[in-house]
């Protein structure tokens, strides 16, 4: 019996839909690096016509996601370590930068972020504690440092930041499912939070940068054990 296509929401196009459906199971590791793509198969499974499905792989091209190759099949982005350390490196220099920028906002800005915060890092510490998923732990992760990221107003800084988070959440998926960071974060998280509640804008931005680049050592010594889906380049 032949399975039932999908139903599309109708607040969506299908290619806005079919590039999100793609785009999860690419950044989840359901289709993983190197895997070629059908676009008959895909159209099938996702109910939908050839046109939509080039629309949306051009989108994930655009994004690095997948690559399309000249007579070929699509064929999902291979990983590399060097696109690791791009990648990092880049959200450590925003992230410090925002990290400093939200210590200036006024005090009374500060000041009503701090309870939210806290909040934030004692439901971390509880998650933590219960052995919450990845999903779960990465999630208070992102709530906590959105949230002072907004103390800094620079949204052109924010797109570029969630742009290069989108590709760092695809190797965090593969690769460090179980890399022990979760109690580290919340000691760093702390010192963070301390740094702006002090208004200390250099001493935010170092602790802010050496969070971010605390999970590439565990991430390259990952893809190290996983040849098989490593790209290295020079």
């Amino acid at each position: 019996m032949p399975n039932t296509p999908p139903v599309i929401p109708l607040s969506l196009r299908k290619q806005d839909w079919a590039y999100r459906q793609l785009r999860e199971r690419i950044l989840t590791g359901r289709l993983t690096p190197g895997e070629q793509l059908s676009q008959e198969g895909l159209a099938t499974e996702l109910g939908i016509s050839r046109g939509p499905l080039r629309d949306a792989l051009s989108r994930l091209a655009s994004e690095h996601l997948v690559v399309d190759r000249p007579h070929q099949k699509w064929m999902v982005a291979d990983v590399s370590a060097a696109d690791a350390r791009d990648i990092y490196n880049g959200r450590a220099a925003l992230e410090s930068m925002l990290g400093a920028a939200a210590t200036q906002a006024s005090a009374a800005r500060r000041e009503a972020c701090y309870g939210q915060l806290a909040e934030l890092l004692d439901g971390q510490r509880a998650a933590a504690a219960a052995a919450a998923d990845l999903t779960e732990l990465r999630a208070l992760d992102r709530r906590f440092h959105d949230a002072i990221y907004r103390l800094a107003d620079m949204p052109a800084s924010m797109a570029a930041l969630n742009h290069l988070r989108a590709k760092s959440d695809r190797y965090i998926a593969l690769y460090l499912a179980d890399s022990g960071r979760a109690h580290t974060s919340l000691e760093e998280h702390a010192g963070i939070l301390d740094a702006l509640r002090a208004g200390e804008a250099e001493q935010s931005a170092a602790l802010t940068r050496a969070h971010v680049l605390g999970g590439l050592g565990p991430l390259i010594g990952s893809l190290d054990r996983e040849p098989a889906n490593l790209t290295e380049t020079p």
